[in-house]
């Protein structure tokens, strides 16, 4: 069995390797969005790792919580660790093997997806607008529309922990 994320492991990251990210979902029947700042994460002591989505709005309170991660390799040491606790939120496939985390404004509900496409339907769905879109252009510019659609009604929260 895979080894994921749980609530009171560790993990690490390096801020160098950040990028931001647009997060855009429907709630409530509107439109929703939010900067998101993507950084790669391993796990400390366990061979699993993933991507953490921390809000731009809350970086700053995020990184208060962290501490620097001084091992006494020098070949692992650098970066910042924190451990993953109820503030954060996770998402993940459905066999239950990889898991990304997700640390914002838990009244924000965005559906998984919308961080990383995590099921087999999304690929579906993108091989089908693909296939139209060699059809016909117009064709192939429906099917995304309907998929976009689609994605902001159709989909898995993301957990607490």
């Amino acid at each position: 069995m895979a080894q994921i994320v749980e609530k009171g492991d560790w993990i690490k990251f390096n801020p160098d390797s950040k990028k931001e990210e647009t997060i855009k979902w429907q709630q409530d029947l509107g439109s929703r969005q939010e900067q998101y700042i993507a950084l790669p994460y391993s796990v400390k002591d366990k061979e699993a790792s993933g991507s953490l989505f921390i809000q731009l709005g809350l970086a700053d309170s995020f990184f208060q919580k962290c501490q620097k991660d001084e091992s006494s390799n020098p070949l692992v040491s650098g970066g910042y660790k924190i451990q993953v606790d109820e503030a954060f939120q996770y998402g993940q496939n459905n066999e239950k093997t990889l898991r990304f985390l997700v640390y914002h404004n838990k009244a924000n509900k965005p559906y998984q997806h919308r961080f990383i496409e995590t099921t087999a339907f999304s690929n579906i769905g993108n091989k089908i607008v693909s296939v139209g879109a060699g059809a016909t252009p117009a064709w192939g510019e429906l099917l995304k529309k309907g998929a976009d659609l689609a994605k902001g009604f159709i989909g898995d929260y993301l957990r607490d922990f």
